[in-house]
């Protein structure tokens, strides 16, 4: 009976350890990233409207979580080119993974987005724009890092025009 009570502490004690063990992991984030470093998802069905041609423009950062050195793109996304051919669109970008993807269309509202994963580290892109005439409203483009050698989520917004080129 003593060996059973003896047993039966060690694996109360082993389920304690691991269970305390565990809630630490949560905390700290257990070695992941410890942040959110996701990005939206697109949504609506596929968009049949829109004219091939490229815009081009500038957008300014609103928001930046993560590591502040790590894939930096600055307050400003200078000569931001966004091209739309066939209904799928391409992104001049640090991450290239929004290349020849699907637009869908909600309402008035486009959305696009795309990830990669390269040498441990998950890049994702996403983007929701509005069309006015030869105008593009970047309502969100968020792009995003994690893993790898560092994490950052960056969130901008801005206006495209439509390029001659």
């Amino acid at each position: 009976m003593k060996n059973i009570k003896t047993i039966l502490i060690a694996v109360l004690s082993f389920m304690l350890l691991f269970s305390v063990s565990c809630k630490n992991e949560d905390k700290t984030g257990g070695g992941g990233s410890g942040g959110d470093y996701s990005v939206p998802t697109a949504t609506g069905d596929p968009a049949t409207d829109l004219i091939n041609a490229i815009y081009k423009g500038t957008l300014n950062r609103t928001a930046q979580e993560g590591d502040p050195d790590y894939g930096n793109q600055g307050t400003t996304f200078n000569d931001f080119t966004l091209s739309i051919a066939n209904n799928s669109l391409t992104v001049t970008s640090l991450f290239n993974t929004l290349n020849k993807v699907q637009i869908l269309k909600s309402g008035n509202e486009y959305s696009a987005n795309g990830e990669s994963s390269v040498d441990g580290a998950s890049y994702k892109e996403y983007i929701k724009f509005t069309v006015s005439g030869d105008t593009i409203t970047v309502v969100e483009y968020v792009m995003a890092v994690s893993g790898g050698a560092g994490s950052v989520r960056e969130t901008y917004k801005g206006t495209l025009n439509k390029s001659q080129n």
